[in-house]
């Protein structure tokens, strides 16, 4: 070939069109996973998560401008995010904004995990910037574009510079609107509307509430789920955690579940036909699954779609039903499953609790009778004390629990001061009898602290490590959280009141879901009356917490045993 021909060849290749591949190719062609990542290291394949193709695929799909991800943990989210930006940057460059939680996540993030992946790769690595000081950890400044990492608190980075690409990751997690600012999610999205022909937004986020950001997006979007064909029938389905099952008899007579024992067991069955598919089959029926859209007249840019942990590669049926069994007697743990292991939003649905619900927990004991019921293996049951001072008389009830965390309300009264509560008449008069003949005692209580607050402190100091006061506010504490108070020799337990009121009224009194509580046979008219009427309203000033309860006068007793489940969290922990 002469030097003109080599010349022209040379001219014809410089100006023809480029073929690019499409997300899933170049994934599977430039990525290598590392060990640190992911406990599948080496080139990126699909073949773990066979769920993810079709979402490099649409990420890829120029008709398409919105991909919705509602996501379970456990499903290669993070995988799929990186490798999506990174495509991004190496193929379809263009100003790049990826925007999570706060800013601490944000750069947490680009320092565990972005950049070092980017940095792994050939394809990015001729784009690197040649001062190495344009590699920040909220910024990359490339040859070719730029990628800026931030928190959602601040309204300033989400409505500053316009964007081609916007990452939103844990978006349900993002500030609400306030008196001065639209919601955070609104504020990025608005950023592509300078590319609105060529912009992609790829929302992912694990879901809280029905009213959620993620959550409502993806009812706007197509509203796909992946479906499996059931092996006897045919049947094409999408997984659902109320399919799986497990025998009954693997509980005890204690009402304690051999969770190994389900783990193990646990099978799904098929919606249509009931044939039973091992977990062996798991894996197999996932990898020839497909995406079924549910929404017909969505929009055709907008590609929404939904996973749940029943997908994943990573863990069984068997081991979301232990799970389940493990969460569902903890305070929010039924919240927390939903979300983060369904992939669902959790709805507390409203409640009423009236006097028909109270009066089905009586049981076959009388008021300061310890029933048979309480002896598990010999061992007696533990005692807790819970007092609710109000503005004319302090309200106190006793509760006997077992290790399994089922109770029985075994006594309650009035006290004129609350100083009374440590007084030598009043302990002595808390004395009872087991079964066997011989004599128990409270070992602990709750004081509520939010009335005459220096009192409660004060008595509870001085208790010697009977009382102990309590507060309940709005915080989303776990379960509880403990405080130290200088000078007082005592300790404050805070705790949110919603989420054990939650607990007590929705779970244990509504729905009587283990552990189970109980009332004796003679319970008196006004303990009935300092339970009932709660009812749990929608809050419509809030989109992340959309229901409340309704503040009622007379629920001291009720207090009382809601001071009862928070004193037998912190006691589990000691014991």
């Amino acid at each position: 070939m002469t030097m003109l021909e080599t010349l022209e060849k040379d001219r014809q290749a410089l100006f023809a069109p480029r073929i690019r591949p499409n997300p899933l190719e170049w994934a599977e062609r430039e990525i290598v996973i590392d060990p640190r990542f992911s406990p599948r290291p080496g080139r990126f394949s699909c073949d773990f998560t066979p769920y993810l193709k079709q979402l490099h695929l649409w990420f890829g799909d120029r008709n398409i401008r919105q991909l919705t991800f509602v996501k379970s943990a456990q499903i290669g989210g993070t995988t799929l995010m990186a490798n999506l930006i990174q495509y991004a940057v190496a193929e379809e460059p263009g100003p790049i904004l990826y925007v999570t939680s706060t800013a601490d996540n944000a750069k947490s993030w680009s320092e565990r995990e972005l950049l070092p992946r980017m940095k792994a790769c050939a394809a990015i690595q001729k784009l690197m910037p040649d001062d190495p000081d344009d590699l920040k950890k909220s910024e990359y400044g490339f040859k070719n574009c730029t990628v800026k990492l931030v928190g959602s608190m601040s309204a300033n980075q989400l409505a500053s510079r316009p964007i081609r690409y916007l990452f939103a990751d844990e978006c349900d997690k993002w500030p609400d609107a306030t008196a001065t600012e639209a919601p955070s999610l609104e504020l990025a999205m608005a950023r592509t509307n300078f590319y609105r022909t060529i912009c992609k937004r790829v929302l992912a986020s694990t879901p809280t509430v029905e009213t959620g950001a993620i959550w409502a997006q993806f009812l706007q979007g197509s509203q796909h789920r992946y479906h499996v064909s059931c092996p006897a029938c045919g049947h094409l389905q999408h997984l659902r955690f109320g399919q799986i099952t497990w025998s009954p008899d693997l509980r005890g007579m204690d009402g304690i579940w051999d969770l190994d024992a389900v783990s193990e067991s646990a099978v799904y069955l098929c919606e249509q036909c009931g044939d039973p598919w091992h977990q062996d089959l798991q894996r197999e029926l996932v990898a020839g699954g497909t995406w079924v859209a549910g929404n017909l007249h969505a929009p055709s840019d907008h590609i929404s779609c939904h996973i749940s942990a029943l997908y994943s590669p990573t863990m069984t049926w068997g081991e979301l039903a232990k799970l389940f069994l493990q969460k569902s007697g903890t305070p929010g743990g039924l919240h927390d499953f939903r979300n983060t292991y369904e992939g669902l939003p959790f709805e507390a649905r409203a409640a009423n609790i009236k006097d028909d619900s109270l009066l089905e927990l009586r049981s076959d004991y009388r008021q300061r009778q310890i029933p048979e019921a309480t002896i598990l293996n010999g061992a007696p049951p533990f005692l807790t004390l819970a007092a609710d001072p109000g503005e004319k008389r302090t309200h106190w009830s006793v509760e006997a629990r077992t290790v399994t965390g089922e109770s029985w309300v075994i006594d309650w009264g009035e006290v004129e001061n609350i100083e009374d509560l440590s007084s030598e008449a009043f302990l002595a008069a808390r004395t009872y009898q087991l079964p066997d003949g011989t004599s128990v005692q409270p070992r602990t209580g709750l004081c509520d602290s939010g009335f005459l607050a220096e009192r409660v402190y004060t008595m509870c100091a001085r208790s010697q490590g009977l009382w102990w006061p309590s507060k309940g506010g709005e915080g989303n504490y776990k379960s509880f959280a403990a405080s130290a108070m200088p000078g007082l020799g005592t300790i404050l337990y805070t705790y949110s009141d919603f989420i054990w009121k939650t607990h007590l009224y929705l779970d244990r009194i509504q729905k009587r879901l283990p552990p189970l509580l109980h009332f004796p046979m003679d319970v008196s008219r006004d303990f009935i009356a300092g339970h009932s009427g709660q009812v749990l309203l929608e809050n419509r000033s809030s989109r992340s917490n959309p229901w409340t309860w309704k503040n009622i006068r007379s629920d001291h007793y009720g207090d009382c045993t809601k001071l009862h489940c928070v004193g037998w969290a912190i006691a589990r922990e000691s014991l």
